[in-house]
């Protein structure tokens, strides 16, 4: 009889060892795979979370010193969170320069090719839908500012000149070199800009010339057809002339007080009346 109680607790026993071993083994593979499954996660957002690489390729023309500055460019997509290698130029005039262009029909100088990691994030994918398009696994810089060389005719477009005509004895009127900020959103930008006034000759004969009348005002001439943007929305704030010149006129009103030169008074615009909603 105590033989088979003996037998009994030690069987007991042993099962109950068993289970332990058995528990013990489970929730070691368990810890293994949380484990295992955290550190899949980590690598992961590590992964997400590290730069792209990207190789850049940058086409120019030396020849071209005022052409757009590709340097904004390259900031904006560092910024996207990319690693930029050191970028390669290539001059357009080597074989080089000329087996891209022709692989990739690039019509603007300067441009640019990115390869690497171009779909690592959506910002990047965003700035690559913007600019241009993604040929062959490379990004290719269509959108470019002016000026830039047209590759089919060999011709720089978009070189312009900007003259702001404003009269220093309004102390009133707006700061007309807020224009250049503007202007700038059209990629349109000239580092020798003047700043006239009626109060001297140029600046007078420059109104006489184009019968202006509201102050400040711009006058912009040179290659505005590679503008487009600009063009597209110039009839709603000014006037072509006959030797194409563009000549900033209504718009003046939009800017903020002005001067009308007709009336030789001070126009402060008033501020747009509130819009009352009546109660349905």
């Amino acid at each position: 009889m105590m033989e088979k109680k003996f037998n009994l607790t030690l069987s007991l026993a042993l099962i109950a060892a068993v289970v332990t071993l058995l528990s013990l083994i489970l929730g070691m593979v368990i810890a293994s795979q949380t484990n295992s499954f955290l550190n899949q996660g980590i690598a992961k957002a590590k992964a997400s979370n590290r730069p792209a690489e990207l190789n850049v390729i940058l086409l120019k023309d030396s020849n071209c010193q005022d052409c757009f500055d590709l340097t904004t460019a390259l900031s904006t997509i560092a910024e996207a969170n990319a690693k930029i290698n050191s970028p390669k130029t290539v001059e357009i005039s080597s074989s080089e320069g000329q087996d891209l262009i022709a692989k990739y029909a690039i019509t603007k100088i300067p441009s640019m090719l990115v390869s690497g990691e171009l779909t690592k994030n959506d910002k990047l994918q965003t700035i690559w839908s913007q600019w241009g398009e993604i040929k062959d696994g490379t990004f290719v810089l269509r959108q470019i500012g002016a000026p830039y060389l047209e590759v089919a005719t060999s011709k720089v477009r978009g070189r312009v000149k900007l003259t702001m005509l404003t009269d220093t004895s309004c102390s009133q009127c707006y700061d007309v070199t807020q224009h250049e900020a503007i202007l700038g959103q059209f990629g349109f930008e000239d580092k020798a800009a003047k700043v006239l006034s009626v109060t001297l000759n140029d600046g007078q004969e420059l109104a006489d010339e184009y019968n202006i009348k509201l102050l400040p005002t711009i006058i912009l001439t040179g290659d505005l057809e590679a503008y487009p943007s600009l063009i597209k929305v110039w009839s709603q704030v000014g006037t072509v002339e006959a030797d194409g010149a563009y000549v900033f006129r209504e718009g003046v009103k939009q800017m903020g007080t002005y001067k009308n030169l007709a009336t030789n008074s001070v126009i402060k615009p008033q501020p747009a009346a509130p819009t009352v909603q009546t109660a349905q």
